[in-house]
């Protein structure tokens, strides 16, 4: 019973949790139990007396879960209306195999993510995202076992001073199960179903050509197992609670459902989408003759010819339906928790977490890519295309013909085609790049009492993520300028460099390109490397009361709690050759190794409690509260941070709270060393349609079959930066909490939040670049800024081989504010005449109005607001899909008198706008006029969720749900407006159900 009470001391924070509806205000039948109990609350080193926190606190607890069919827990937490999707398995391309959490939508990496009030480590050493809010460096929630979680507790706003560097949003705190003596055997099966007979979508799908999806699917298959053994000591004073989980995802292709079974597009000002597509599919650009064709042919030889490429749609690539709408990832779990009271001075405890995950992002197949181009056999420097001879036998007498005007002595190389060639070996199937991440935390502390109501707690901690990378799909740049000089005779060719060459046939139609051409050119790419993090940590913590220190109009002592800690962080990556040297076609770049790198950082914290009135009219309580912490860092140097805060509880049916806190985040390992990385960014290239101002510069300008950047997706190339400076975050709170005596059973809190983040450490999007260098408003000053981060290929792209360099840099501000409410109401239907026996009815509801979104992503530039939008901008700058101003949940549950609890959950998400449609100039990523009528809005959504647990008998507990009861579709946006990353498959998986109605049944057996 003594965690029991302890939780129902929370119950006024655990808004969302219907148990903790249910049983929480018996809590307030005991004012000696309020007065004496204390527990530890998200936010605050100092144990806290009574129902209340000094911040806003969420928690969520194992009901929650099971009602939801949990077996991710970063699913649990994006249903929070203060949290924004980031990295989840709806993510394919983009993808980094980790799970995170984005409190506010301020960036994961500006969440700090605990596990019993200790910090969990930065799960992967790559920057495959770059964007400016930011997901490098975030913890991966992949390492939680959901099974064993007690509950969840989310404080929004800044912790910095209690917790450290990383917590300007806020914290996620995971608490685990505790003293667990017996055995539990938990397994759970889930899967999803689409009906796919939407006519709308179906009908766009089949006028394209494309393939249908299968009506009435099943698909997206989840299995979970976990197995808890716990064991006390026969004294009593000690516990061994160990855990193994097992996790199977299915995958799910975007092209089984109707909405995304092809990439949907639109004409600007059109009315309707369409089925788009990559123009790289089967495209030469002729260098030489300014022509752009697209190439005919069955895949026999001498069947090829050239056509004129206009960019239909049997002449773009169906691109998204083999991109993963789920990713297939297999995850295990393992490890202990452990501690052993030797007396009440020392109690030594351990824990120790493994987790092995495994998953595979897959997209469309790769090949030869327009803009990409090597030094070949040939000798000479082909920047961005090939050379093919002009008398290579596969080519045709048609082909030959238009490369070769004349047989090629006019050309730029005579005797030798210069060709952009954009040719998917759609023969090599999808490209795979399989992520795994095995991560080890290991934990060992000791913590007593003192005596005179003093305790101290110090600990060590050391955890490695280590993360290998497989890529298979890709071209080497060099061997297929090999295979493309020829000679010999059609049936017979033979490469020119000789050896292992297998002359490439990319002249004759799809099925030209045989398994031993494919052999020879294609490559895998490999990388490997791992974060580290070591902590030592001590903190001691009592009451004052025994020297004096005591307000005289208050019942309790001022509380402290001081301490230390060291930490550490290091990373490195290396990359094999292919990667290292930019021999891979579609990888955009060359990616470097990078050598073990890292920083560490002493601190010393202080916090303080100190009740100044209590048990007087108007004054039940009256405390204040205050932390400091100062930091020095082997690379950012010394900063401080430091927070106060007065709460007021005049009397029983209201409490006062307000805060404000000075967080500071210092850059992170991977924002700090992580190696450039080349990746896909939503945007488009000015000059592909002018050839004004800054464009009159660039090869080819107005030339958009040349410069159009392939599905608006450019080149980035993201880097750590050594130079970066903290950010420095300011968050204003203050808030109400009711438990009105008029109303028993209720409970409710209403809490404003302010948050500013300055010199913000992001990347400055390159739309913005692009937008300062070429755009109407550009300036001579913005050009010589911004120009400079352009670097175009040979001819003159910024795919394919060029790029706008994007390195983590200081840049402007974040600003974000709102309110939080959050309610609970237990009815005990005993009370309702006619209902007497039916046992009770808990409402859990919990929402967030978003008021202003602020972004600045220039410093010294001009902010802008994103409340309310979505699109290349809005989204890009945040890494979290659409802004919505409101959100919410209401969970009502039925407690059946017959060990059986009915629970439904009303999910809703307000309308958002597309950013670029607006007025507002730095949105308008896509140039003035312009106005995009199928994307402009994303309607209101909403869900309904039902579920039941049963307690078959003493040990048995079945539970089963259905998630999306009616199988509502997500919204479906087209390819340009989404962002590379929590935009997929014309939607935005990580916000909206993606995979229509999703059911799961799971029992648990408790021995």
């Amino acid at each position: 019973m003594q965690r029991t009470k302890n939780y129902n001391l929370r119950a006024v924070l655990l808004i969302g949790t219907a148990s903790a509806a249910a049983i929480g205000f018996c809590a307030q039948a005991s004012a000696q139990d309020q007065a004496t109990e204390t527990v530890v609350v998200t936010g605050s080193r100092i144990p806290q007396q009574g129902l209340y926190a000094p911040s806003p606190v969420t928690a969520v607890g194992q009901q929650e879960m099971k009602f939801e069919g949990t077996t991710g827990v970063e699913t649990l937490l994006n249903n929070l209306p203060s949290v924004f999707a980031d990295q989840t398995s709806g993510v394919s391309n983009g993808a980094t195999g980790t799970a995170q959490v984005n409190l506010r939508g301020l960036g994961a990496n500006r969440t700090l993510v605990l596990v019993n009030g200790t910090r969990l480590a930065p799960g992967d050493p790559t920057n495959n995202t770059g964007t400016a809010g930011g997901q490098n460096g975030a913890a991966d929630l992949n390492q939680i076992p959901a099974g064993l979680v007690d509950h969840v507790e989310v404080l929004t706003g800044g912790a910095s001073a209690v917790y450290g560097s990383d917590a300007l949003a806020g914290v996620v705190n995971f608490v685990m199960r505790r003293d667990f003596d017996g055995i539990e055997i938990d397994g759970q099966y889930g899967v999803a179903q689409a009906d796919n007979t939407n006519s709308s979508y179906r009908a766009i799908v089949s006028s394209a050509g494309d393939q249908l999806a299968k009506e009435n699917i099943w698909d997206g298959q989840n299995t979970t197992g976990t197995f808890i053994l716990g064991a006390n000591t026969a004294n009593g004073k000690g516990n061994v609670t160990a855990y193994l989980g097992y996790q199977n995802t299915a995958a799910v292709l975007a092209g089984a459902r109707d909405f995304s079974a092809c990439s949907f597009s639109t004409n600007g000002p059109s009315t309707a989408h369409v089925c788009g597509g990559s123009s790289n599919f089967n495209k030469f650009i002729s260098l030489d003759t300014g022509q752009t064709f697209f190439e005919q042919g069955t895949g026999a030889q001498g069947s090829g010819h050239f056509v004129p490429f206009v960019g239909g749609t049997n002449q773009l690539f169906n691109f998204g339906a083999t991109n993963y709408l789920q990713r297939p990832d297999t995850r295990y779990t393992g490890g202990f928790f452990a501690h052993y009271e030797v007396n009440k001075e020392l109690d030594v405890y351990s824990s120790f977490m493994f987790t092995g995950d495994n998953t595979t992002s897959q997209v469309a197949p790769r090949g030869l890519f327009a803009g990409v181009g090597q030094q070949g056999a040939v000798g000479f420097a082909l920047g961005s295309f090939y050379l093919v001879n002009c008398t290579n036998p596969l080519l045709t007498a048609q082909e030959a013909g238009l490369l070769c005007p004349g047989g090629g002595g006019g050309n730029a190389v005579p005797g030798q085609a210069s060709v952009e060639i954009g040719r998917r070996a759609i023969e090599g199937g999808p490209q795979d790049s399989e992520l795994r991440h095995d991560t080890y935390r290991l934990q060992i502390g000791a913590r007593g009492d003192l005596g005179d109501g003093w305790t101290y707690d110090t600990y060590a901690q050391y955890t490695e993520s280590v993360f290998q990378r497989a890529d298979q799909g890709f071209f080497s740049i060099n061997n297929v300028q090999n295979a493309l000089q020829v000679t010999g005779t059609a049936a017979n060719p033979v490469c020119v460099v000789g050896g292992s060459c297998v002359p490439l046939d990319v002249f004759n139609g799809i099925g030209s390109i045989t398994p031993a051409m494919l052999a020879y050119v294609k490559v895998p790419g490999l990388q490997e490397g791992y974060t580290e993090e070591q902590i030592v940590s001590g903190s001691l913590t009592g009451s004052l009361g025994e020297y004096g220190i005591q307000s005289p109009w208050a019942k309790n002592p001022v509380s402290i709690s001081v301490g230390s800690e060291y930490r550490a962080e290091y990373l490195a990556l290396q990359a094999d050759e292919e990667y290292q040297s930019g021999d891979l076609s579609g990888a955009g770049g060359a990616t470097p190794s990078q050598p073990r790198a890292g920083f560490n950082v002493v601190e010393g914290f202080a916090e303080l409690k100190a009740p100044l009135i209590q048990e007087k009219p108007y004054a039940e309580d009256l405390s204040f509260n205050a932390g400091y912490r100062y930091s020095s860092y082997s690379t950012a140097g010394a900063v401080s941070a430091y927070k106060y805060g007065l709460e007021w509880q005049p009397i029983d049916d209201f409490r006062v709270r307000a805060s404000y806190e000075r967080a500071v985040r210092a850059p992170n390992v991977l924002e700090l060393f992580a190696p450039i990385n080349v990746t896909l960014v939503t945007a488009q290239d000015p000059c592909a349609t002018s050839t004004a101002g800054r464009c009159a510069t660039v090869p080819n300008a107005g030339n958009s079959a040349l410069l159009a950047c392939p599905s608006e997706q450019c080149n980035q190339a993201v880097s750590g930066t050594a130079s970066l400076k903290p950010e420095i975050g300011d968050t204003r709170t203050i808030g109400v909490v009711f438990t009105p005596t008029f109303l028993d059973g209720f409970t409710a809190t209403v809490d404003y939040f302010n948050i500013d983040v300055s010199n913000e450490i992001g990347t400055t999007p390159p739309t913005v670049t692009l937008a300062n260098c070429y755009g109407a408003t550009a300036t001579a000053a913005s050009e010589a800024q911004f120009c400079p981060a352009v670097h175009r290929s040979s001819s003159g792209q910024i795919y394919g081989a060029g790029f706008v360099s994007a390195p983590n840099v200081n840049t402007g501000f974040l600003h974000t504010k709102g309110i939080d409410f959050e309610a609970n109401y237990n009815l005990s239907l005993d009370d309702i005449p006619m209902t007497a026996g039916l046992g009770g009815l808990q409402f859990a509801f919990v929402g967030t109005w978003l008021q202003e979104f602020e972004i600045n992503p220039v410093k010294g530039g001009t902010p802008y607001g994103c409340a309310g939008l979505f699109g290349p901008t809005c989204s890009n700058n945040t890494a979290s899909g659409p802004l919505p101003r409101w959100r919410h949940r209401l969970r009502v549950t039925w407690a059946t008198p017959w060990d059986v609890d009915f629970s439904a959950n009303w999910r809703y998400i307000s309308s958002v706008r597309l950013d670029a449609n607006t007025s507002v100039p730095q949105l308008q990523s896509f140039g003035t006029p312009f106005f995009d009528a199928p994307d402009n809005t994303i309607n209101d959504f909403w869900y309904l969720d039902l579920a039941a647990d049963w307690n078959v008998r003493t040990g048995v507990d079945i539970r089963a749900g259905v998630n999306n009861v009616f199988g509502r579709l997500p919204p479906v946006l087209s390819t340009f407006v989404l962002p590379v990353g929590p935009g997929n498959d014309n939607t935005f998986p990580g916000t909206y159900d993606a995979l229509g109605r999703t059911m799961f049944i799971g029992v648990t057996i408790k021995y």
